[in-house]
């Protein structure tokens, strides 16, 4: 007989909610198995809701979807476990603002829910999106796309960020660092030797040694002082 492997270690727990006007909240929950080396779900019932079938599932659901791989290439899988964006990436990433990274013939670019490249595999590398916007190079060098994959900061920067409080941060040619907004323009100039994200207004940074708070006009609040 066959024998099943449940790892509750790895199970992966999803709660997909539905909600309108008086209607009750409902929950799908979908756990991890493994059989013959293939991976598959089962309900909260024990009921075989996907048979073992993927060679890896990597990461939790996340905007409802996970990553599942079949011969070393990478699709997704919704929480009714329906593969609904079919396994030919060379690498995947989870799912951030509707849009998801995605490998192929070496180069990133980003595909949506129902499996359309919104954005097509040009980028050397990428990152993914936050706040509207996600970092992308080309050529060695950094810039930002928007969701509909404008580059709305060029790639002209050393190393570049994710966007927090509608800033992202840039490392310039000096090796400085700084922060662009969703303009592309500059607005604290790159003289940080480290610089951190902003979180309600304030972020550390390093300057001559020193660290300190700024506002995001790049004024310091606190600091600079030696730690």
């Amino acid at each position: 007989m066959k024998t099943f492997i449940i790892s509750f270690t790895c199970l992966i727990l999803v709660a997909a909610t539905f909600a309108s006007g008086s209607e009750q909240k409902s929950h799908t929950a979908l756990y991890e198995i493994k059989r013959d080396g293939k991976i598959g779900f089962i309900n909260r019932a024990g009921k075989e809701v996907v048979p073992p079938r993927f060679d890896d599932v990597r990461g939790k659901f996340v905007e409802g979807m996970t990553r599942i791989q079949v011969n070393d290439l990478w699709g997704f899988m919704n929480n009714s476990g329906v593969v609904v964006i079919a396994p030919v990436y060379e690498e995947n990433d989870e799912f951030s603002e509707g849009l998801a990274r995605v490998r192929s013939k070496k180069k990133y670019g980003f595909v949506d829910r129902t499996g359309k490249l919104n954005i097509q595999a040009e980028f050397d590398d990428a990152g993914n999106f936050a706040g509207g916007m996600a970092k992308v190079n080309i050529n060695n060098r950094w810039g930002f796309i928007d969701t509909t994959g404008k580059k709305v900061v060029q790639p002209e920067y050393k190393d570049a960020d994710d966007f927090r409080e509608g800033l992202g941060r840039v490392k310039a040619s000096n090796n400085r660092w700084g922060y662009v907004n969703k303009s592309g323009t500059i607005v604290i100039k790159p003289v940080f030797e480290s610089a951190d994200p902003f979180v309600e207004g304030l972020a550390l940074v390093e300057l001559d040694g020193k660290k300190g708070y700024i506002d995001r006009s790049g004024k310091f609040v606190w600091g600079p002082a030696k730690y």
